[in-house]
Order: structure tokens, then C-alpha cells, then sequence
């Protein structure tokens, strides 16, 4: 069974820091993330891969939440892998992303792992 992070009055606040004040919102995050909160770990895993400079400390958290069946969690990994150039972790990904019900993932697993087709079609 895949894992949906829940977003309680505590994450929601903490969601709205990140907007505001985006080392503030991390660092509560992080604090949650580290006493085994599921949510606050899928969380702090996504926003640490949405920037260049921050991707390496997301793998760990990304990771973390894969072992619970994360399907945000195996996608942002899959694009990490494709940002690098490493197709056969991206695909590797994908169909974990995929296995876990991650709709986008099982897209371009059947479109043969096109993701530049895929991300085109969004933008058309």
C-alpha cells in the first residue's frame, strides 16, 4: 500500500513556513522529520530535491520515505537520477513511482520512459 503524508494543523503550519521562510520551514521539518514523522520526512525529501543546491541532502530523506512506500518520494528520486544521467536508476524509479500508483511515473513507463515527451505534453 503506497503512503499519502498527511497534513495536519502542525503541517500545515510548517508547509506555510517553507513558502515564507524556506530555511525556517526546513529546519522545523527537519526537527519532525528526524523524531520518524512519515509525513514531515516525505515532505523535507521533496522540498530539499525542488533545488540544484539541496538534491544531495534530499537523498537521504527521499530514500527514508521510499521504505514506506512513498510514491512522491521513488518519482522526485527518478528525476534526480534523470538530472544526472543515470537512465537506469531514473528507470529503476519510474517504475517504483509506477508500482506505487504515482500516475505521472506510469505514464512514461508506457511511453517506453520518454520523459521529454511526456513533460511536452504538459506544456501543450
Amino acid at each position: 500500500m503506497s503512503f499519502i503524508a498527511q497534513i495536519d494543523d502542525q503541517m500545515e503550519q510548517i508547509i506555510r513556513l517553507v513558502h515564507v521562510d524556506r530555511a525556517q520551514g526546513l529546519k522545523a521539518l527537519q526537527r519532525l522529520a528526524e523524531q520518524g514523522d512519515r509525513s514531515a520526512i516525505d515532505f523535507l525529501g521533496r522540498y530539499l530535491s525542488e533545488e540544484e543546491e539541496t538534491t544531495d541532502l534530499a537523498l537521504p530523506w527521499l530514500r527514508k520515505a521510499d521504505e514506506f512506500a512513498s510514491p512522491d518520494a521513488a518519482w522526485n528520486l527518478a528525476m534526480i537520477a534523470r538530472g544526472r544521467g543515470s537512465v537506469d536508476e531514473m528507470r529503476h524509479w519510474i517504475d517504483r513511482a509506477a508500482d506505487l500508483g504515482e500516475e505521472d511515473a506510469a505514464a512514461i513507463r508506457e511511453n517506453n520512459y520518454d520523459v521529454d515527451a511526456f513533460l511536452a505534453s504538459l506544456s501543450e
